[in-house]
């Protein structure tokens, strides 16, 4: 029952991974076109290698230096600049009775800062592991890319959103009412009526404002 790109794997470890995969470890997010990419958490994947193939069954390693590229990512609809800079690793994922498989991962740099670096590049690493696993099925996420655009965000992840940008601006000083006006006046659309794209662009924004203020003071202390 193995497969030739599966080589020797245990039966034990087969059945594992002809499992449905728990609808509870998929996320999802919209992309600028209005679709909807489901994926699965990078801990959330090291967690299904564990289990399926154990602790001392699989291990991973990045294949020669990471590359760096300067690029400028930018938001069309609102001119925001998204990223500076884009790492891609290759890396190399070996499961005990299968022959080594690999990939390419690739982390945005969103600020101007070594330590968004430093993200990135951990990021990229974490990426080329995830694609990497994919190869091993359903319980890695494989399918999970097979979406209906224009597909609608829950109404507890448009909630928990919209409380998230509540958090961001009360953190820089901003109450409740000038959150609202100010969000409205940005997206066009009142918080309780905007969509998770808005939601989501916006609170990268506020985020990246947080983390300037927070560097600017750690500078000045």
């Amino acid at each position: 029952m193995t497969t030739p790109g599966n080589g020797g794997l245990s039966q034990e470890v087969l059945d594992l991974l002809a499992q449905p995969l728990d609808r509870s470890l998929i996320r999802e997010r919209v992309r600028e076109d209005g679709t909807v990419f489901a994926y699965i958490e990078g801990q959330a994947v090291f967690d299904q290698a564990n289990r399926i193939f154990g602790y001392g069954g699989w291990g991973a390693e990045v294949v020669g230096e990471p590359r760096y590229q300067a690029v400028e990512v930018v938001d069309p609809s609102s001119g925001e600049v998204l990223a500076f800079g884009m790492y891609t690793v290759a890396v190399r994922v070996t499961v005990a009775g299968c022959p080594p498989k690999g990939d390419v991962g690739s982390g945005f740099v969103t600020e101007r800062t070594l330590e968004a670096h430093s993200n990135a590049a951990k990021a990229a690493v974490t990426d080329g592991i995830k694609r990497t696993l994919r190869q091993f099925g359903e319980q890695f996420g494989h399918n999970l890319n097979e979406r209906q655009p224009r597909t609608l965000a829950s109404p507890a992840k448009l909630d928990d959103l919209r409380q998230r940008v509540l958090g961001l601006l009360s953190r820089l000083g901003v109450d409740e009412p000038h959150a609202r006006s100010w969000f409205r006046e940005r997206c066009k659309v009142s918080l309780d009526e905007a969509e998770e794209a808005d939601l989501s662009r916006t609170i990268r924004v506020l985020a990246n404002e947080l983390n300037e203020r927070e560097a600017q003071k750690r500078k000045a202390a």
